[in-house]
């Protein structure tokens, strides 16, 4: 009797041991806009150093086009959490139609969305795009409406005085730039930095200050997500804040892990030091627009302020009707204390160590 209870005992403990192990690493699907690019695989990264499985989680990065294909994939529970441009969620709640979805980290602290030409092109200003083509990701891109916004301000009218083109990301739009088939792009700085990396001299139009400081992506998930798992959603930036931490302390390291994510990208070995160089290049350019103004321990902070101008821009824009919209129903700043709960020394020590 005694060994048949010694038996059962570590049979129950073997359950119990395996479905803590099972439930240790919960797959959490990912939803991003466009394809993870090499010069910020800070999450990829962040993975390999277990910053997610410490928080027993185990992500699962799903490229979609563009915001407008995501919001409905998280208010479904499709995916769990998304990176998403928050116009959209600003669009939904004037229509009295809002997403069962919340911003609860500030992804991209700053406007990343710009307005690129050819460096010898006779395009000098925003309003010089009457009667022009202009280059988006996709038309279901999130940042769209507020691109509508910064045209008007200058004076065009989206779809009126400019015609506006799908063309994607990286190489094949640049070469539609080069050859003509759009005159301006309207994609987000890291991929118009890749475009003058690779050899295409462009030139930036000005943008006014009302619109640079206001903020680009958000990380989402479900309302009812966060209610009844908040640590999954604290977790999830908690790790995604170190990822970026991590990232910048080694970004030698945290290049080369693009390869494990997509080992096709890796190049031959003779390249391998020029292509982390540049991608490091890259990444650096770009990273002052994850934390921006952001004190070190309140990444993913949002400004209330920075909300409120967004819906009155949209507002003064035509994309929103209502000249008050209630933007705290689609923001939360709930998790910021715990997401920003670790040691940043060991955290660093961690990252330099990597190989």
């Amino acid at each position: 009797m005694r060994k048949a209870l010694t038996i059962l005992c570590g049979l129950v403990s073997l359950l119990c041991a395996s479905t803590a192990t099972f439930a240790q690493f919960a797959k959490v699907r990912v939803a991003t806009p466009a394809e993870w690019q090499a010069h910020d695989p800070s999450p990829i990264f962040g993975k390999k150093l277990g910053f997610f499985a410490e928080e027993g989680l185990d992500p699962q990065f799903i490229a979609l086009q563009g915001s407008a294909a995501i919001y409905p994939q998280v208010a479904s529970k499709a995916v769990e959490f998304a990176i998403t441009n928050p116009d959209l969620m600003l669009v939904a709640l004037d229509k009295g139609e809002p997403y069962p979805v919340k911003a609860f980290f500030n992804y991209m602290r700053e406007q990343v969305f710009e307005f690129t030409v050819l460096e010898d092109s006779p395009i000098k200003t925003l309003s010089d795009l009457k009667g022009k083509k202009l280059g988006v990701g996709a038309l279901t891109w999130g940042n769209l409406p507020m691109s509508r916004v910064f045209l008007k301000d200058a004076g065009v009218e989206w779809m009126k005085d400019v015609q506006v083109v799908p063309v994607g990301i990286g190489p094949t739009a640049w070469r539609r730039l080069r050859v003509g088939d759009v005159d301006a792009l309207n994609l987000y700085t890291g991929t118009n930095n890749q475009m003058a990396a690779s050899g295409t001299a462009i030139r930036r139009l000005p943008m006014p200050d009302k619109f640079k400081r206001l903020f680009s992506n958000a990380i989402v998930a479900n309302a009812d997500t966060m209610k009844a798992n908040p640590k999954l959603v604290e977790g999830f930036g908690r790790a995604w804040a170190k990822s970026y931490f991590a990232c910048r302390e080694n970004p030698e390291s945290c290049m080369r892990s693009y390869w494990d994510y997509n080992p096709a990208a890796r190049p031959p070995a003779d390249k391998e030091a020029e292509t982390i160089a540049r991608n490091v290049s890259l990444f650096l350019a770009g990273y002052h627009t994850f934390i921006a103004g952001a004190k070190e321990d309140r990444w993913g902070d949002y400004d209330p302020a920075i909300w409120r101008d967004l819906a009155d821009l949209m507002y003064e824009g035509g994309q929103v009707s209502s000249k008050s919209l209630p933007v705290e129903q689609v923001y939360t700043r709930e998790f910021l204390t715990g997401i920003n709960n670790w040691n940043r020394a060991e955290i660093a020590a961690r990252a330099k160590a990597a190989q």
